[in-house]
């Protein structure tokens, strides 16, 4: 699968890399320019690439992997019609007060959900530490995995973002639609929290 990641930083490095390990192909945009992300990509190897927002909104599957207020700043009409990875976290203190979500009349993916109307969109990736991502991969069949949840409204979405999880040596945990997001998002016991499909369920319905 071809897939572009709007944001160059650390969340779309390490996915990348996990996903480049699966056989899939990445192109990665930054604002603050392509060259900044030569590095990058020579850590990456020859299956990355940068490219600029157009380029990016061209792959089989596009990751949203920018600061929330960010999101809002991007064309809407850019991922039209587009299977889109909603995998960012509103935190107020950097992303400014956001009525809608102080008073959880709204997920956090239902505004972006909003604001790229047109696009399929799941939310994924967000709840475990980046960082760790990598290390708590576990390709391997009798090993206990870390269960990731996702949640959207379209079901074709998500089975295609279930199966990735299951790639990179995880388990998907389907928490609901975008609505039921919110039971993922930074505010929640659920962020941060590293377990089991078992574990993680007790989490986000106890």
């Amino acid at each position: 699968m071809k897939i572009g990641f709007i944001g160059g930083g650390h969340v779309a490095q390490v996915l990348a890399k996990l996903f480049i390990k699966e056989g899939h192909t990445v192109v990665l945009t930054n604002k603050h320019g392509l060259e900044k992300l030569k590095p990058v990509l020579e850590r990456l190897g020859p299956q990355a690439q940068a490219g600029n927002l157009a380029e990016v909104a061209r792959q089989d599957l596009i990751i949203l992997a920018v600061p929330y207020k960010a999101v809002f700043e991007i064309d809407n009409q850019l991922l039209k019609g587009k299977d889109v990875v909603d995998a960012t976290n509103y935190f107020p203190h950097r992303d400014g007060d956001i009525e809608k979500l102080r008073e959880h009349q709204n997920a956090t993916s239902e505004l972006v959900a909003e604001h790229f109307e047109g696009a399929f969109i799941v939310k994924a990736f967000n709840s475990i530490p980046v960082a760790d991502l990598a290390g708590l991969a576990a390709p391997e069949e009798n090993v206990q995995k870390i269960a990731l949840p996702l949640a959207g409204n379209d079901s074709r979405l998500k089975e295609k973002i279930a199966d990735l999880i299951d790639q990179i040596g995880f388990v998907p945990y389907d928490v609901g639609n975008l609505a039921d997001s919110r039971k993922m998002q930074s505010d929640t016991p659920v962020f941060l929290f590293i377990g089991n499909e078992k574990a993680l369920g007790k989490k986000i319905n106890g």
